[in-house]
């Protein structure tokens, strides 16, 4: 990989290229952790209000999910997700974009979820888009993401399902910090152990954020 390569736009072009088969693995039946937190965002967001899904992928489960509850509004990186989701999915309004280059009125949004998304993102990115979600939500909103739960300046994968792949993310003391200092209340931030699908003992170890802007 050179270190040339823009790792947002690698990210999106290997989901284009992959993302059938990532669905396959990873989505057809989703972690107890996945399920336990989308429920939580499910319950705790007002019924009926507006949310913003950070990394919606083709839209399956957790976007059609959503979309039986709320007003979706889905972001992708990859254009090809985005196609996928709009086939999948009717009622949410889709946008192909970088999430660390959105704009959204202040207090747009009563949730807004990021799950396995941000950690895609280049960590000195990550402060920042922390405080742009802190912005679109209304007072009282909800913001649950998966974070990393150890130090990545960033790495990649070069046969991901047979694409390049690309994470980063910082420690989970960092993480809390960047949170607390973009003006979230914290409700919860656990390390959570789950297994990985379709593996064979093979573990998935994330930080699950749960916050909200105060009212």
């Amino acid at each position: 990989m050179s270190s040339e390569t823009d790792p947002s736009a690698q990210v999106a072009a290997s989901y284009d290229e992959v993302g059938d088969a990532y669905f396959q693995y990873y989505r057809t039946a989703p972690s107890e952790v996945f399920t336990r937190y989308e429920n939580l965002f499910i319950d705790q967001v007002t019924p009926g209000g507006s949310v913003l899904e950070l990394g919606c992928g083709n839209g399956l489960p957790m976007t059609a999910n959503l979309a039986e509850k709320f007003d979706v509004t889905g972001v992708d990186f990859s254009a090809g997700q985005i196609e996928r989701a709009r086939r999948n999915v009717s009622g949410p309004t889709f946008m192909h974009a970088d999430m660390t280059t959105l704009e959204f009125p202040d207090g747009t949004f009563d949730g807004i979820a990021a799950f396995y998304s941000i950690i895609h993102v280049p960590r000195e990115h990550h402060g920042g888009l922390f405080r742009s979600i802190y912005s679109w939500l209304k007072p009282g909103g909800l913001f649950v993401a998966t974070l990393n739960s150890t130090e990545d300046e960033g790495s990649y994968d070069d046969d991901w399902f047979g694409a390049p792949m690309y994470w980063s993310g910082f420690d989970v003391d960092t993480s809390r910090r960047l949170i607390t200092a973009a003006g979230f209340e914290s409700v919860s931030d656990r390390v959570e152990v789950s297994d990985a699908p379709n593996s064979d003992g093979e573990k998935e170890i994330h930080l699950w954020i749960v916050a909200r802007r105060p009212e």
